[in-house]
């Protein structure tokens, strides 16, 4: 009986199973399988489109590199990689070539794609924007409700549209907006490390499009530099991409070069990268703004997750420095009067390379050669004439650390870090308004 039930019960088994188990399509006498995957108006539409963004890539050619020498640091240069030199002002601008291009590439962004979508503090929605209106794809900018006008006009100007929402429901609401018109949300802060790889090319037709590689060789090239390696590269983290494209190049081809991520005062990104922290929170309560436009991590309800809410790749990064918002003010203003046309990132950008300059001569670095430094001109000035560069905005919106009192008291010592290589920092949280006690 027993025997009966249990063959009965293989039987059922065998039975469900070839119900459920579709037929594999087989080669007959008269027929080998062989169909189309993709319809040709769509293979003909992704090589168009592929071709009109390496053309673009063409097109930008390398940025300029521009060397500033401090005076009070005789043995250092500072590079700033010009990235305002592109299309659409900013460093976004290849960051999203490389976005679009994967999207594409992998079929996410199609044809039939009624819309991109996409979060963004600005700069990475006018660069989506020019990228999208050249493949013919319509685009829309999740912003804060209180980005700056500057900003949504570039935007705008790029063929892009604009929908405004608090700042930290912008991923979310992006996320919804694509999901109900059947577009692609592009998720900038989750997807620039899927898009890493088409920062390299493979030297088919053209070089690697890396910001990195594009260094080496300008500086390669130049016959008046002695040091064709930097020491560093310094760089601030918004998505996490370029930074993270950089280190992954630098492990790669094992250059001696030492990568470190510049963070804004309340971000949570530099706890993140020395200590793994806040996967798990948001940074509720912690995040103070304005902050430094367009970097920085903590304004988001989410905390900070891999792969979802950040690129940011923790093991390629060397080191990690923080700096005071209102001296990354402070410093662009300084920038400014010098004729460097470059916004509150560049800055603090700028800051902490000089004050590795200033580590470097304090300790006396075992550094033989002329330390080199290289970083990033992220975006123009011109994008914040309303607000970093205006008097009336710094006054309010740093009212805490002294509103333009407090920015020029940052700016009288970094101005004399630059011409004599002092200490700008130590002196700066103890003679400057604002507290920094733990």
């Amino acid at each position: 009986m027993l025997s009966a039930m249990k063959y009965l019960f293989l039987a059922l088994v065998l039975f469900a199973t070839s119900c459920l188990t579709e037929d594999i399509t087989k080669i007959s006498e008269s027929q080998v399988p062989n169909e189309d995957t993709v319809s040709k108006d769509e293979t003909e539409w992704r090589l168009a489109a592929i071709q009109k963004l390496w053309n673009e890539r063409r097109k930008m050619g390398h940025t300029p590199l521009t060397k500033f020498s401090p005076p009070g640091f005789p043995n250092a240069d500072i590079f700033f990689k010009n990235e305002t030199a592109t299309t659409t002002r900013t460093l976004k601008h290849r960051f999203a070539w490389a976005l679009v291009l994967w999207a594409i590439t992998e079929g996410k962004v199609t044809s039939k794609t009624s819309a991109v979508y996409d979060s963004t503090s600005g700069n990475t929605g006018s660069a989506e924007a020019y990228m999208c209106t050249l493949v013919n794809v319509p685009y829309y900018a999740v912003v804060a409700d209180n980005l700056e006008e500057e900003k949504v006009k570039q935007i705008e100007s790029f063929g892009g549209k604009i929908i405004k929402v608090p700042v930290a429901q912008r991923n979310l609401k992006a996320k919804e907006f694509a999901a109900k018109t059947n577009g692609f949300y592009m998720n900038q802060f989750g997807n620039a490390e899927k898009a890493e790889e088409f920062h390299e090319s493979g030297d088919f037709y053209f070089e690697s499009t890396n910001v990195y590689h594009e260094i080496i060789v300008q500086l390669k090239k130049d016959k008046s530099q002695t040091v064709k390696i930097p020491d560093y590269f310094v760089h601030s983290a918004g998505t996490g991409g370029t930074i993270s494209s950089v280190g992954r190049y630098i492990a790669r081809y094992g250059a001696p070069t030492k990568v470190i991520l510049s963070d804004s005062q309340y971000s949570l990104f530099y706890d993140y990268v020395i200590g793994n922290k806040f996967t798990n929170q948001s940074g509720a309560g912690i995040w103070t703004p304005p902050g430094i436009a367009g970097i920085g991590y903590g304004y988001d309800i989410e905390p900070v997750l891999y792969g979802e809410t950040t690129s940011l790749t923790r093991n390629v990064i060397h080191e990690s420095m923080k700096m005071p918002d209102i001296a990354s003010v402070a410093a662009m203003r300084i920038l400014d009067e010098k004729g460097y046309n470059v916004g509150p990132s560049t800055s603090l950008n700028f800051l902490v390379s000089l004050y590795k300059a200033y580590q470097n001569k304090a300790k006396q670095s075992a550094i033989k050669h002329r330390l080199t430094i290289v970083t990033l001109a992220c975006d123009p000035g011109d994008f914040y004439r309303s607000t970093y560069l205006k008097d009336e905005w710094v006054e309010k919106s740093f009212n805490k650390f002294g509103g333009v009192q407090g920015m020029e008291c940052w700016k009288k010592l970094i101005q004399d870090s630059i011409d004599t290589g002092s200490d700008f920092v130590s002196k700066g949280l103890t003679m400057c308004p604002g507290s920094y006690k733990v």
